[in-house]
């Protein structure tokens, strides 16, 4: 189920991306790579050849670092196999980071592009944005609900 949601999320990105990235251009989503099972969520390029891949989370945490490394360096290693030298950076966009993983791509300088998703993106995913207020019934006390010097408690005798 949360898979199938930041697919949504994914989907609705994509198909707004020139109003997120100007200048940035959509080349697949779920891009594969040769001789590996791992698919980056979506690979993008821009008006430099610089070369993307994204991974979209609905919360990011360790894993979503995990995987677009994973990413990173397969298409690196494709792209060598191939002969070219384009620049390959990972962008994680989610709703919200994890604090760790902020301080991990910043300290350890990981070419990773952290992207905010803007919260009507939740949306898409059938996340809700915000909850809504409760209403809470009010239940009236025992003044003129029972009849006078009725216990509430009190029990019948057969």
């Amino acid at each position: 189920m949360l898979h199938e949601r930041e697919c949504r999320v994914r989907d609705y990105y994509a198909s707004e991306l020139a109003q997120h990235r100007p200048g940035e251009l959509l080349i697949a989503r779920e891009n594969s790579y040769d001789g590996t099972a791992v698919r980056a969520d979506m690979r993008t390029i821009d008006r430099s050849n610089v070369t993307r891949l994204w991974e979209f989370k609905i919360s990011a945490s360790y894993e979503a670092l995990g995987q677009i490394l994973v990413y990173m360096a397969m298409a690196r290693r494709a792209e060598e196999t191939a002969g070219s030298e384009c620049l390959i950076r990972g962008v994680i966009a989610a709703f919200d980071f994890q604090p760790e993983l902020t301080y991990t791509v910043e300290r350890l300088n990981l070419s990773i592009e952290l992207v905010p998703l803007p919260l009507v993106l939740a949306h898409a995913g059938g996340i809700p944005a915000f909850v809504e207020p409760i209403s809470i019934p009010v239940i009236p006390g025992q003044s003129g609900l029972l009849a006078p010097g009725t216990d509430l408690y009190q029990q019948e005798t057969p």
